[in-house]
């Protein structure tokens, strides 16, 4: 695998009067003369980085990047707008969900741009990356298919924590810590290792408030998700976000193919569950199917 950190500005697209940058990095098959025909767009979620998908601490077993540039993919991964190494605007206020969507479609576009050959893009959002791949598959609608990886439209369940809560934490302008304490019920299955997790909790991001805000306010990407006319694909582990995955299907009702993936044996973050490859290689034959 080859990969290659950037820094993209996207001041431009977000209506902000100081320079914003997003950091990415664009994972491409070892030895390709030319850049594939596949792109996948990850987008991490709360309290997470670009790392997520390709995690230095982990053996490279872990890395989601690895394996589907094995496939002959390319993945560009982001730090969303606000966390990372992407830019952390102040005051935090003056971002909104619209700002950030625009913030990470433009770095989409800035990398495409720059493809040599054709490219069909499948963006994945995982847990509140799912919320903001929803928003800009709705907004920016350029993406060929959306993957949906843990974000439930239904009420969401929160581990030993709940959206009240959670709620009552919040300030009103910011950079959160994410609680991870209570989120280790619902982020990892009994079987991860302790290491493992400790060390995925060390490099945890802040987030933005107004992300946060937005991710416990019921209903928030209804609108957009049932704008959606590509394939989505929706994923739930056995221990995760939604207290009823099949429903989720519905909120998706303008798309001409809606699917549901309901992973065994791992819980709300899929690449670290012992069952990853078999949760990548199900997610790989639902993009080769619906390209």
């Amino acid at each position: 695998m080859k990969s290659t950190d950037m820094i993209l500005d996207v001041t431009s697209a977000t209506g902000l009067t100081q320079q914003i940058h997003i950091a990415a990095t664009l994972h491409l098959p070892e030895g390709m003369d030319a850049p594939p025909e596949q792109l996948v767009f990850a987008v991490h979620g709360g309290g997470y980085t670009r790392g997520y998908w390709n995690p230095a601490f982990a053996d490279p077993s872990y890395s989601f990047a690895r394996w589907f540039t094995a496939q002959g993919k390319a993945v560009l991964a982001i730090d969303m707008l606000g966390m990372g190494d992407s830019s952390k605007p102040e005051p935090e206020s003056d971002l909104s969900g619209a700002i950030i969507a625009a913030a990470h479609a433009e770095a989409l576009r800035q990398v495409v741009a720059q493809w040599s050959g054709p490219v069909s893009v499948t963006g994945v959002g995982h847990s509140m990356g799912g919320m903001m791949i929803i928003a800009q598959a709705a907004a920016h609608p350029t993406l060929n298919r959306v993957a949906v990886l843990g974000w439930a439209n239904e009420p969401m369940i929160l581990g030993d924590t709940d959206v009240a809560s959670l709620q009552a934490d919040l300030i009103p302008s910011g950079y959160l810590a994410t609680p991870r304490q209570p989120m280790r019920r619902l982020f990892y299955a009994d079987d991860v290792p302790l290491a493992l997790i400790e060390a995925d909790e060390a490099h945890a991001s802040a987030t933005p408030v107004t992300m946060g805000r937005d991710a416990l306010t019921p209903g928030i990407v209804h609108e957009a998700a049932a704008s959606i006319a590509v394939p989505v694909l929706v994923v739930q582990s056995v221990i995760d976000t939604s207290p009823a995955p099949a429903k989720e299907l519905a909120y998706f009702s303008a798309s001409q193919s809606v699917e549901l993936d309901l992973l065994d044996g791992a819980a709300h973050c899929q690449n670290f569950a012992s069952t990853r490859a078999d949760h990548w290689a199900r997610l790989d034959d639902w993009i080769n199917r619906m390209s």
